[in-house]
């Protein structure tokens, strides 16, 4: 139980991770794996001066071969404070085996102080992930690359800016498609994400992603708050213990020592 709430805190704290930054998202994947992927990437960011707080929600729908649908949705709430901080609260009961016993995942990144905490309720413990030193390059830089390496095998279009949610959000819409044969496919498959992404947050406020293979997932933050959150979400409470778990490589993935 221990082992599997640890990993899933684990997984939890790169989806914090993801929520800084935008990349090119060419391939697209089900429910919150779209979390995981480049889009929101591991590019351990700090986001100084635009703080908020919201609601992060994935819909997830899978159309079976009979014509029945497999839906879920979950939610996250999100918070980011002006130095840059991150606090995420997720339930676990899409984890599996896990959702019998109600835990609650709650990640605290701190990616100035270079370490984040995934906090256990429950046992009132901590478990402390070094992650990379932050990096800090030119506006615009990582997204320029990653579109230039995803134009190579896949078809951008700009979709404008709207409001979403109170806030302006810079649209695109990448299709990727995968010819037969490459996979076992007999046809064509297209991957086709359409996200959308407000520079003032330096954020992604919704993406969708159609996945013939998986099926349709939506993100959204909803809710948006842009007031300064309590500064309380991202200290670990003085009455937890606190113990060293994984460190994040180079790449954002977990390693064990």
């Amino acid at each position: 139980m221990h082992f599997k709430l640890s990993l899933m805190l684990a997984v939890v704290t790169a989806t914090t991770l993801c929520a800084q930054g935008p990349e090119t998202h060419a391939g697209g994947g089900p429910g919150d794996a779209a979390l995981l992927r480049a889009e929101f990437g591991f590019a351990n960011k700090v986001v100084t001066g635009a703080p908020y707080s919201a609601q992060a929600v994935t819909q997830f729908t899978q159309t079976l071969a009979n014509g029945d649908h497999i839906q879920r949705t979950t939610t996250a709430s999100v918070f980011r404070d002006s130095q840059g901080r991150m606090r995420t609260e997720r339930s676990a009961a899409a984890m599996g085996s896990l959702s019998a016993t109600g835990a609650r995942a709650i990640v605290i990144h701190d990616p100035v102080a270079g370490v984040s905490y995934a906090l256990d309720p429950a046992n009132k413990t901590a478990r402390s992930m070094m992650i990379p030193a932050a990096r800090n390059r030119p506006a615009g830089d990582h997204v320029a690359r990653q579109s230039e390496r995803a134009s190579a095998s896949a078809k951008i279009e700009d979709l404008g800016t709207q409001v979403i949610q109170g806030v302006n959000a810079q649209g695109k819409r990448v299709t990727r498609v995968i010819p037969a044969g490459r996979v076992g496919n007999e046809k064509d498959i297209d991957i086709v994400t359409e996200t959308w992404y407000s520079p003032d947050l330096q954020v992604v406020v919704m993406s969708k992603t159609s996945d013939p293979r998986f099926g349709d997932s939506v993100y959204q933050l909803n809710s948006i708050n842009r007031a300064e959150p309590d500064p309380t979400l991202f200290v670990v409470p003085s009455d937890y213990t606190v113990t060293q778990g994984p460190r994040f490589g180079r790449r954002g993935a977990a390693r064990v020592y």
